[in-house]
């Protein structure tokens, strides 16, 4: 079983809930922002929820009362790893496959050209996020670092997080980095594939630099994550509703 991690949050239940198959998993809920905090059990990013047991989605349903899962994988991931024991849960599901654009060198570039890339369906994604019954929602993708960290860390930006505790809730992935690798290793394994070396899965750390590097990319072309969603189509009045919908103004924790 993995303990779940969360970013600051108060909900000593959630810090040390441990999932069966989830390895990845934790609440946004607590990480500092303009004006408060981001509220707790409100929002969730993980890894693939294919890998949850049946007692993990009774916990993310029947205890934090998730209402909404959103899925940033392709379909074939969805067609090849299916969607887990919450597929047949009361729980809305949206897919919303987040795609690559042309090779990159770097992580960095990877994550910005992402956000460029799926700039429309991202600022959907956030519209749908300001509405009070789609919450609590799970942003997910397979390993739960690259698509969910760029777009989490998108959310983050436009919540009001600074940039420092936007590159520290990225590098918490880092915690998953060996039950991420097995898994993957013995995925391989079960396929007849070749086991990549050690170097492979430890290039891919989610170090807080290379985060770091993205947003100032984000600063370069938009000014701001505020820049990117006005231009992608979202107003200061939508954008508003999505920060009243996930902070919590009364929170102590408020960034400075």
């Amino acid at each position: 079983m993995t303990a779940a991690t969360s970013s600051g949050s108060s909900d000593d239940a959630l810090a040390s809930r441990e999932f069966d198959g989830l390895v990845n998993f934790r609440d946004l809920g607590g990480i500092p922002v303009r004006g408060g905090a981001i509220r707790t059990a409100t929002l969730f990013r993980s890894d693939s929820l294919s890998y949850a047991s049946v007692a993990d989605a009774a916990y993310l349903t029947d205890d934090l009362g998730v209402a909404t899962i959103v899925d940033l994988r392709a379909d074939a991931e969805v067609a090849e790893f299916g969607r887990g024991p919450l597929e047949s849960a009361p729980v809305a599901y949206v897919s919303l496959p987040v795609v690559d654009g042309p090779t990159v060198d770097t992580r960095s570039d990877f994550y910005f050209q992402m956000l460029g890339a799926n700039g429309e369906v991202l600022a959907d994604l956030v519209r749908r996020l300001s509405t009070p019954a789609v919450l609590p929602a799970i942003v997910h993708c397979h390993i739960g670092c690259d698509r969910t960290g760029a777009v989490s860390a998108m959310l983050l930006g436009l919540a009001g997080a600074d940039d420092d505790a936007i590159c520290v809730d990225y590098a918490r992935s880092s915690h998953a980095n060996d039950a991420i690798r097995e898994r993957a290793i013995e995925r391989r394994r079960s396929l007849g594939l070749p086991i990549k070396d050690r170097a492979y899965y430890d290039a891919w750390d989610p170090r807080p630099e290379i985060m770091a590097a993205t947003l100032s990319l984000v600063a370069r072309e938009w000014g701001d994550m505020a820049g990117w969603a006005r231009t992608y189509g979202l107003t200061d009045v939508e954008v508003a509703a999505f920060r009243n919908a996930i902070v919590d103004p009364n929170s102590s924790t408020e960034a400075t």
